[in-house]
């Protein structure tokens, strides 16, 4: 069918699935959290946030893909990209389209809302772009950020608190809470990062990358990613982000991942098995839990 294409592609746009899209958990969570009085009248600057948010994530998971064609072969990897070769190209214009896209909007609010919101836009596409490419800095460099861990952990360091900034300030100006926020979802996607490449181990050692899945222990990396989930709620639990009242709240999900994931994997040293998969699945339960809670937050 002729939609099928195309469909294909929006889908691999929102390939992985996360908080951020597609279903925009995060940037709806920022601007509840970011509001003092809700009006109906704000859902238009919502709106602008969330497409914000899905023009910086669409192009940046589109592009990753484009350059990821070879690994995604090699590890049978199944996607319009690897089956259809006719569609390469086609998806390379759209990822730069989109960028391109994604740009002209922030400089169009940045004008609108008299915030430098195009500023921390432009350095999150930049890193992205960076973090991703295998077409053209890798082949006149001969680096990639992607293939060594400590490019990955300059890329998510510089690129997540960008992100959020360029949301926040859509609904927002620049503020105190605005910069816990950021650092405790700077700790959050650290948290994430050290756990990514557990399930490519084989397929990145195969390669010869240096990720963290291949040079420190999968041990390692459960014990560092609890570590900065701790340190995500305890960066949040404060009465600048959040009310009493909402300390509260966030505290259900901080208990839920504590409880099934910190001490299930602390009593076990940290040794990770077949079985503790699902303590792992607690904790992104947890992550989903706590940004919803964290914009109900608002009206408590």
């Amino acid at each position: 069918m002729y939609w099928s294409k195309p469909v294909a592609l929006l889908k691999l746009c929102n390939t992985p699935a996360t908080i951020y899209s597609p279903f925009p958990l995060f940037a709806i969570s920022l601007f509840l959290i970011s509001q003092k009085e809700l009006s109906i009248y704000d859902f238009p600057v919502l709106f602008a946030g969330i497409v914000v948010s899905w023009l910086l994530a669409f192009p940046s998971n589109l592009w990753n893909h484009c350059n990821d064609l070879k690994e995604d072969r090699a590890g049978g990897k199944k996607t319009i990209l690897t089956q259809d070769s006719s569609m390469q190209k086609k998806a390379l214009f759209i990822a730069v389209l989109l960028y391109a896209c994604s740009l002209l909007f922030v400089y169009y609010l940045s004008y609108e809302f008299k915030r430098p919101i195009y500023l921390y836009a432009l350095v999150c596409i930049i890193i992205t772009w960076c973090y991703s490419d295998n077409l053209i800095l890798k082949k006149v460099l001969g680096i990639r950020l992607k293939d060594h861990y400590l490019g990955e952990l300059a890329a998510y360091s510089i690129a997540f608190p960008s992100y959020t900034l360029s949301i926040w300030l859509v609904y927002s100006d620049l503020n105190l809470k605005a910069i816990i926020l950021t650092i405790a979802i700077f700790f959050f996607s650290i948290s994430g990062l050290l756990l990514k490449d557990l399930k490519d181990i084989s397929g990145d050692m195969k390669a010869g990358l240096k990720t963290f899945g291949v040079v420190f222990l999968p041990s390692q990396l459960v014990r560092y990613s609890c570590y900065f989930m701790v340190l995500f709620y305890l960066t949040l639990l404060n009465l600048i982000v959040l009310s009493s009242y909402g300390i509260l709240v966030i505290m259900i999900p901080f208990i839920y991942f504590f409880k099934n994931t910190f001490v299930h994997m602390y009593k076990k040293d940290w040794t990770l098995e077949s079985g503790d998969f699902q303590a792992l699945k607690h904790m992104g339960n947890s992550i989903y839990a706590s940004f919803i809670f964290l914009g109900l937050s608002t009206f408590i």
